[in-house]
């Protein structure tokens, strides 16, 4: 199958799109697919580890896929909002047999729809998670929502979701009828590391932007009983400058990195355990890559968490699910003074994913999609 995929971001880029891309890309090559992404990219952080548009390797002794980047203006308000100049004539001068791409609220969906409309040919759209934005970012989604959204949607032959969550902001958007969910994955062979009880630091991981909330992990750990250090690895979108201050002020010992892909496995090693505050998430990797490795993993109830949180730690999801900023530092002074306790918890969810949660499980039922979309192998099931 010739797939042709366009994301806003791509790998070296931290976040979770561009690990879902990177990995589903990885996997339906190494399944015999032919693969082509087109990104932006261009300049530190921004994926320019490809520009001369070579076969990028998936992983040695994997398949291989294409990597062809665009420079492209970023706007604000969405942090996947990129206009790449003729990307849609580029995505119709490709070989494709079905067209991909990614994201609610980003740009690249509606090229990829206009290029699949025009070739005749099928569009899988991934929604990865529903925006909650305020201010002039409300409008601009409102803009997005009554505009290009009603294209994609319409125009999509199947829409993957990645957690039930998302699912439910859609009805009223689209026939709901060929929504189907599908959710993150993650490559445990790449996680390994020692006992969370060797770990150094508390840890966020993930883009810097406001609507992550690190903030909230800064005040959290400056009221805990015990000091803590902190660890906070991720893209700046903005927010460094002021969170390295806010640090300062609340006498916080925090230490601040930009981390290659390849790099996440030692910054969840070196951390006793992982926060993720954010206002909104779809399904968060960090929330699995956090378990594969065995760390325990505190975020706020947002999209998919308390369904995986309840599959993976059972009765003891309160534990690890706080609503706000006293409830974050009452779960971690909890974990500190426990830690013992923890142990067995940690490695049931460990288990839980690696067996349930691979990325070659989830990049499967992808391509079953994708061959539903083509009108060849089975139907695939909606949930």
């Amino acid at each position: 199958m010739k797939i042709v995929q366009a994301v806003h971001s791509f790998p070296p880029r931290i976040g979770g799109v561009e690990r879902h891309a990177y990995e589903l890309c990885k996997n339906l090559a190494s399944m015999g697919n032919s693969v082509t992404v087109h990104t932006s990219g261009g300049g530190k952080g921004s994926g320019a580890a490809n520009p001369s548009q070579k076969p990028a390797p998936a992983k040695e002794g994997a398949g291989r896929f294409l990597i062809k980047r665009h420079w492209g203006l970023r706007f604000p308000f969405f942090s996947s909002v990129v206009v790449v100049p003729f990307l849609a004539l580029r995505l119709i001068a490709e070989d494709a047999d079905i067209y991909v791409s990614h994201g609610y609220g980003s740009l690249m969906p509606f090229c990829t729809a206009v290029a699949a409309i025009l070739k005749r040919k099928p569009f899988v759209f991934t929604v990865h998670g529903y925006p909650r934005l305020s201010g002039m970012g409300r409008i601009a989604l409102w803009i997005y929502r009554n505009t290009i959204a009603r294209v994609v949607l319409g125009a999509a032959s199947k829409i993957i979701v990645v957690s039930r969550e998302s699912k439910k902001y859609l009805v009223g958007e689209t026939n709901m009828g060929k929504v189907i969910y599908i959710p993150n994955g993650v490559d445990t062979k790449a996680f390994s590391c020692p006992s969370f009880r060797e770990g150094e630091y508390i840890s966020y991981v993930g883009r810097l932007d406001k609507d992550k909330q690190v903030g909230m992990l800064i005040n959290a750990v400056s009221r805990m009983k015990q000091k803590a250090r902190v660890l906070i690895a991720g893209n700046d979108e903005g927010q460094r400058p002021g969170l390295i201050e806010h640090a300062k002020n609340r006498r916080v010992d925090a230490e601040f990195t930009e981390v290659e892909p390849e790099e996440a496995p030692s910054i969840y090693c070196y951390s006793k355990a992982i926060v993720l505050p954010s206002r909104y998430e779809g399904f968060s990797l960090v929330w699995l890559e956090a378990m594969s490795c065995g760390r325990p993993i505190f975020s706020t109830p947002v999209g998919q968490a308390p369904e995986l949180f309840r599959e993976a730690y059972g009765e003891h999801a309160e534990k690890f699910l706080f609503p706000d900023e006293r409830g974050l530092t009452e779960r971690l002074d909890y974990f500190v003074e426990n830690e013992k306790e923890f142990v067995p918890i940690v490695k049931k969810a460990r288990e839980l994913v690696e067996k349930e949660y691979s990325w070659v499980r989830m990049s499967e039922k992808t391509l079953a999609v994708y061959e539903s979309a083509l009108g060849i192998g089975k139907e695939d099931k909606k949930e």
